[in-house]
């Protein structure tokens, strides 16, 4: 297939025309659609009926095949994609679309793919008109529930059919997802979330730490699942989460449908933003995570800047925040350095004591094998000898058992 990608210059434009375009070509890539040419436009308002001008409608009209896609890279109303599909009578999408596509091409898990359908099924259903198979046919007839609808009115109602169950099906795992961090917090295990970018080595980072296989490929969006993982950092352990990357102009529908997993960053100890330092544009990928994390309520929670591919560059460049580190995944670069800054920000207020517990008071121990990270546990004739790290707020439970060295 092949396409024509459109772009419009605008005065009240938030975000770097050249960046989102170069983006726009990459996400036709991985949709596998051979990019024909580019059209770009400068106006001083966006169309409200064709988002274009009508002289460039009609010379992009020119331009165009039987088999061709035209694909915008600003989401476009369900009017323009109506108005746009009657006069070029080719298939009519946007950068969205594209989007919701890839995500349908990564989906693996049960969770993911409903993730996906709820979102381009939020998507779709006000644009049923502009779509090029909706030919709006009568259907039914005298004593037939709906009778003289069109097509496209029993299309909606399909669609939110269809949303309604993804709706039921993707609470139910968010319960299981709630009982599982209900179980983390009272075991007090603290929990870090990989966020970034997409492609900015998240699941390459994973890979290191726990040595197990999570895809990672040099593609947009290559991982859509939130793989969790245990790590065990210097006598410390973890859970580490991999997440969805981010991208400028996240669909609205895609921030809703993933709510869910994006939980999971919301109740994280420590995010560890991953940067591919080697872009270009890794400031404007900064600045497009971080609002995404403050859309969801998560900008918040303590942050290492973690700037990745250092080994594509000539020379490290300074990094404007405090806790920021400079790393390669491929080379093995700067990890110790890094499991260091992970461990001080999560263990900072936390000390490893030895404690000796008579065993007619195991209810004690009980509660620290509940609650804490044991590092040593040894059963002796009377008791258990048993060495844990815990938080200085609760030090005092366990100061009469507390052994000292001799």
């Amino acid at each position: 297939m092949k396409g024509i990608l459109v772009g419009v210059k605008y005065p009240q434009m938030t975000y770097d025309f050249e960046v989102s375009m170069q983006e726009l070509e990459q996400l036709a890539f991985a949709c596998d659609i051979e990019v024909k040419t580019v059209v770009i436009q400068n106006l001083e308002v966006i169309s409200p009926k064709y988002y274009i001008g009508k002289g460039k409608v009609m010379d992009i009209g020119e331009l165009l095949e039987t088999d061709d896609i035209v694909i915008f890279n600003e989401e476009l109303t369900p009017l323009q994609m109506k108005n746009l599909t009657d006069i070029w009578q080719v298939e009519v999408t946007d950068r969205s679309d594209l989007i919701l596509r890839i995500f349908a091409l990564r989906a693996k898990t049960k969770e993911a793919k409903l993730q996906v359908e709820m979102a381009r099924l939020e998507y779709t259903l006000p644009r049923l008109a502009g779509m090029k198979q909706n030919l709006y046919s009568q259907q039914g007839g005298m004593g037939f529930r709906g009778a003289g609808e069109k097509q496209i009115e029993l299309d909606r109602r399909r669609i939110r059919r269809q949303l309604t169950q993804a709706k039921k099906e993707l609470e139910a795992i968010e319960k299981q997802r709630q009982t599982q961090r209900q179980l983390r917090k009272h075991h007090q295990e603290k929990v870090v979330c990989l966020v970034g970018y997409t492609n900015s080595g998240k699941s390459s980072l994973l890979n290191h730490f726990t040595k197990k296989k999570v895809d990672a490929k040099d593609m947009l969006f290559a991982s859509l699942q939130t793989a969790s993982r245990r790590i065990y950092f210097k006598k410390h352990h973890l859970i580490m989460n991999d997440t969805v990357g981010f991208i400028h102009q996240l669909p609205h529908s895609f921030v809703q449908a993933f709510r869910s997993t994006l939980e999971e960053v919301k109740d994280a100890d420590l995010l560890l933003h991953i940067i591919d330092v080697s872009s270009p544009y890794y400031h404007n990928q900064i600045e497009t995570t971080l609002s995404v994390l403050k859309d969801i309520g998560a900008h918040h929670i303590p942050m290492i800047y973690v700037y990745n591919k250092i080994d594509l560059l000539p020379q490290l460049p300074i990094f404007e925040q405090e806790n920021s580190i400079g790393i390669s995944v491929k080379e093995n670069l700067y990890f110790n350095e890094l499991e260091d800054k992970i461990i001080h920000t999560l263990f900072k207020d936390y000390e490893l004591i030895h404690v000796y517990i008579p065993y007619e008071q195991g209810d004690i121990f009980s509660n620290i094998e509940y609650q804490y990270e044991i590092v040593q546990l040894e059963y002796l004739d009377n008791g258990i000898d048993v060495s844990f790290y815990v938080n200085q707020a609760h030090k005092s439970r366990y100061l009469p058992f507390i052994k000292t060295d001799g």
